[in-house]
């Protein structure tokens, strides 16, 4: 009995637009976005390479898609770390333990979600971003300091940003070690990196010792 081409297994009929999503993120992890191609993804899903296109206008479209997809894990990451998070500045802080936790979970995934050529073209990617500034931006209001403008909320999130790009891609560098090995150690640094940077932006945080689940 011959052997079933790789991704049949994960393959049902109607399907095939996650299924492509999900092989373009790993196809990505492997080779980067300049490596991608439709023609792979469909190789490896198993089906021929017109059929993308059936689901997506063009390249472009199925990396945005995929990138929407990366959007939403992260997004889940964020929110399972906080749930049972009380202060607004943990719920801040944690955003960089959870950027680390998803590139070296998804890795290329990043990319593609701040690809600024990607998010020219397709604007649901910087829709998604605005969700997830809104979904942050209640906890900067109550963290900033008392008559502070809304630009300084709005600057402490891109602050935030920063500092968690920039330990992703140290992480990602390999600056660390392994990325697999040492997500978790590099997820507490950055979060407590996050916690310093909030606290210098508002008002303090509740009593000693309220954190969440790093450490």
């Amino acid at each position: 009995m011959a052997s079933t081409p790789k991704g049949r297994a994960t393959y049902h009929h109607g399907d095939l637009a996650a299924a492509l999503v999900q092989t373009t993120l790993e196809i990505i992890d492997e080779v980067g976005v300049r490596g991608f191609s439709v023609a792979e993804a469909a190789r490896r899903t198993c089906v021929s390479p017109g059929a993308p296109y059936r689901h997506f206008a063009d390249r472009d479209a199925l990396l945005a898609a995929a990138a929407l997809e990366v959007s939403r894990r992260l997004r889940a990451i964020y929110l399972d770390r906080v749930a049972d998070v009380g202060s607004p500045q943990e719920r801040l802080a944690t955003v960089a333990g959870t950027f680390v936790r998803a590139a070296a979970r998804y890795r290329g995934g990043l990319d593609i979600l701040f690809a600024p050529g990607l998010r020219a073209i397709h604007p649901e990617l910087r829709d998604s971003s605005r969700e997830f500034v809104d979904l942050l931006l209640p906890s900067a209001f109550e963290v900033v300091a008392p008559g502070e403008a809304a630009a300084t909320a709005v600057a402490l999130l891109d602050a935030l940003h920063a500092l968690a790009r920039g330990y992703v891609a140290q992480l990602l560098e390999g600056k660390f070690g392994d990325p697999d090995d040492v997500v978790e150690g590099v997820a507490i640094r950055a979060t407590r990196a996050a916690r310093a940077l909030v606290a210098g932006y508002g008002v303090p945080s509740g009593p000693v010792g309220e954190e969440g689940r790093d450490r």
